[in-house]
């Protein structure tokens, strides 16, 4: 096209981090602004389930252990909430006990991120998330 413009825009996915320490809530935002998406960042279950509603994010990564709060429990309501039930739940965890991953697929964790993890498994689990639920 002679004397045109044009720009291609690349859908950036948004995803929400629930985690309540900032160390590790900052190091999983900064990979995935990193590698393109969208980081919305929360401490608590109760701005986690507004900004669920209201964003209707490609993925949410959710500690497990919310200080005095439970993962599980936010888990288990945006399974229950019809309208974020689609949303697909990346549970984050130091813990590696045989209980818990029973627990976590009873409230529709559809992955894990065991603590300590690297960059590249953060990126590798969210994008294969995201690109299941494209389907």
């Amino acid at each position: 096209m002679h004397g045109g413009h044009y720009t291609l825009s690349v859908a950036k996915k948004t995803i929400i981090v629930v985690e309540d320490d900032t160390l590790t809530a900052r190091l999983v935002a900064d990979v995935l602004v990193t590698s393109g998406h969208a980081v919305e960042c929360v401490d608590s279950i109760g701005q986690a389930r507004h900004l669920a509603k209201t964003l209707q994010p490609a993925a949410m990564l959710v500690d497990v252990q919310l200080g005095t709060e439970s993962g599980l429990d936010l888990m288990e309501g945006l399974a229950g909430n019809p309208k974020t039930a689609a949303i697909p739940v990346i549970a984050m965890t130091a813990l590696d006990e045989p209980q818990e991953g029973a627990a976590l697929e009873r409230v529709g964790a559809i992955a894990l991120l065991e603590k300590p993890f690297s960059a590249a498994e953060i990126v590798a689990v969210v994008t294969a998330v995201i690109d299941a639920g494209a389907k």
